[in-house]
């Protein structure tokens, strides 16, 4: 855990100081901001998900004593398909280079994004109380998390993943010979999302109405944090009144350790 928090200090650091040589335009305050509300966000969505559920309902009536089985896609593997996803927004160069303020600006839009998606799912989770397909034969050792089925969690993270990495694949690569390769990243990345859903039922962790919940829940988050980064990249190249000496500094004081 330290190692992986210490490699997320050394990543945003390198990167935030090559984007500032590379002439990006980000301003300091802002940032830190920014990066202490993301932080702040996967704390709260992290102490929300070891909390019981606030209800425990059996929704629909459905069949809830399923066999219990280990899950297909583990939580370390969407952990790493994030990490590589923001490695890929941020070295891979776009229409406006390599290393530029919009490499920079949707690495941080993804992970404001897949913190959002952690919160909002753990507190619709924990509201609901929807018990899960395998509720009768979950082991004691994970109990808590037994009637913490809508919505899935798994999904809505694999569908953040997917629709903000794609939404940014289709417009800074549109201008290139690369465009083709969007498209063909876009489908597939939507694709696994989706395997990843179909896994959570046939493991019998959610039923197929938690599984489109949840990637309806990260697409939407995703769209949204986009736009928003989308204006921001936007607003700071038609401003430059930056404070770049700054902005190392308040980048590793602010991120989540």
């Amino acid at each position: 855990m330290i190692l992986k928090k210490t490699c997320v200090l050394i990543y945003v650091l390198i990167f935030t100081q090559a984007v500032l040589k590379g002439g990006g335009s980000v301003r300091a305050l802002p940032e830190l901001g920014e990066w202490s509300a993301t932080g702040v966000t996967f704390y709260v969505a992290r102490w929300l998900d070891h909390q019981p559920a606030w209800g425990d309902r059996n929704i629909c009536k459905k069949p809830t004593d399923k066999p219990f089985s280990e899950n297909t896609v583990s939580g370390s593997q969407l952990y790493a398909a994030a990490g590589a996803t923001a490695l890929g927004i941020g070295l891979i160069p776009n229409n406006d280079g390599w290393l530029k303020l919009s490499s920079y600006q949707h690495v941080k839009g993804l992970f404001e994004t897949l913190t959002t998606s952690f919160l909002l799912t753990n507190i619709t989770k924990n509201i609901v109380g929807r018990r899960r397909p395998s509720y009768a034969h979950y082991p004691d050792d994970e109990r808590l998390d037994a009637n913490k089925s809508f919505p899935s969690g798994h999904t809505s993270i694999s569908f953040a993943i997917a629709t903000y990495s794609s939404l940014y694949a289709l417009d800074y690569f549109e201008n290139s010979e690369k465009k083709t390769g969007s498209l063909i990243y876009a489908t597939a990345s939507h694709l696994l999302a989706a395997y990843v859903g179909y896994t959570r039922i046939i493991d019998n962790r959610h039923f197929l109405s938690d599984v489109i919940a949840g990637g309806l829940l990260g697409s939407g988050v995703a769209w949204l944090v986009y736009e928003y980064q989308q204006r921001n990249i936007t607003s700071e190249k038609l401003t430059n009144d930056v404070s770049r000496s700054a902005l190392p500094f308040f980048m590793t004081v602010s991120i989540p350790l």
